[in-house]
């Protein structure tokens, strides 16, 4: 299966910016046991970013073992050791970043698009595809596979120290789409993007 495939897979991640709460109470965090469909295998993105999901990477605004400025969060950094994401941060901007291959410590959502065209660009919400991401002024998340094309979709997320669930996680809602723009219910207004390769 694939969580068993994604160990064989070199990992590195990189966050900031996530800031606020994130709403749990409508939030449908994936059991091991969900009937979700599986995100494309291939999917480089998909799979690096799956490694935190399933480690359950704690969030923080700082690379581990540094001092995090995120009041909600402990004063300094403290997570599992792993090499490879150690000096990223572990925050929303992090996990995309890592994901994305960028380099430590990560971007922040003010760095991604639509707001830094950078290494992203905007493009229509109903392209979007695994690997892509989904940015707003507070929060990103990795978009990871359609369950229902342009209804309900399946995202990777670091919620917030703040969160009920504040670890790496797969997070699936309704959606509504117009252009670029993308509704998640309960979680807002946000707007697709694409890595520029």
């Amino acid at each position: 299966m694939l969580r068993s495939s994604l160990l064989a897979l070199a990992l590195a991640l990189a966050l900031a910016g996530c800031t606020g709460t994130i709403d749990d109470s409508f939030s449908s965090s994936v059991d091991a046991g969900a009937d979700v469909p599986a995100v494309v295998e291939d999917n480089a993105a998909v799979a690096r970013a799956q490694l935190w999901v399933d480690a359950r990477v704690p969030y923080c605004q700082a690379p581990n073992h540094k001092p995090d400025a995120d009041a909600a969060c402990a004063s300094t950094c403290t997570r599992p050791d792993n090499a490879d994401w150690d000096p990223y941060r572990s925050d929303c901007s992090g996990l995309v970043s890592w994901a994305w291959s960028l380099p430590a410590p990560g971007h922040t959502t003010k760095t991604f698009a639509p707001y830094d065209t950078s290494v992203s660009h905007t493009i229509e919400a109903i392209d979007l595809q695994p690997g892509d991401a989904i940015n707003n002024d507070h929060h990103i998340m990795l978009f990871a596979s359609w369950i229902e094309v342009g209804i309900r979709a399946r995202f990777l997320e670091e919620p917030a120290c703040s969160s009920a669930q504040p670890y790496a996680r797969e997070f699936i809602a309704n959606v509504t789409l117009d252009g670029q723009a993308l509704y998640v219910a309960s979680r807002g207004t946000y707007t697709a993007i694409r890595q520029d390769k």
